[in-house]
């Protein structure tokens, strides 16, 4: 299970720390069918889903819209142990529940600086999934300034 670092990433946390993570499995996976009998995948409280799906939806986008679940705390290193537990976790799921299909896991870190003065300026990860279908979803060789940390197979 490679889960990799963006340089940013590197920078703000210890690469080290992610083999001693165990599994966290609080946000189980589930798919779906659409109205058109395609399947999409979420967790937790899928968030938009208080609309309809149209024919040309694109589900990986949908999946990255819906699959995003939010921590924070003001321990970094408890946060990122946490994270790394979820995405584990995901990652396990996926491929014991759906071998034959490709996933990505992501997280993205934000230290809590940019918020405005009446936001709790505490930090937290983002994580999210999508399925990898052909021309849909984010391109996964994105750069990206902030810190990330992703696993796909």
């Amino acid at each position: 299970m490679d889960i990799l670092l963006n340089e940013s990433s590197k920078k703000e946390f210890d690469q080290a720390l992610i083999s001693e993570i165990e599994p966290d499995f609080s946000y189980p996976i589930w798919d779906k069918k659409d109205p058109f009998g395609r399947t999409y995948f979420g967790a937790g409280n899928f968030c938009g889903m208080d609309r309809s799906i149209s024919e040309d939806e694109d589900l990986s986008w949908l999946e990255w819209d819906g699959n995003e679940v939010y921590i924070s705390n003001d321990d970094k290193v408890l946060l990122f142990k946490k994270a790394i537990g979820i995405m584990k976790g995901w990652i396990n799921q996926l491929i014991e529940d759906f071998p034959d299909d490709r996933f990505v896991v992501f997280a993205s870190f934000d230290d809590g600086n940019a918020m405005d003065d009446k936001s709790e300026n505490n930090m937290s990860f983002t994580l999210r999934f999508w399925k990898k279908r052909e021309g849909q979803g984010l391109d996964e060789s994105t750069e990206f300034d902030q810190p990330v940390i992703m696993w796909s197979n």
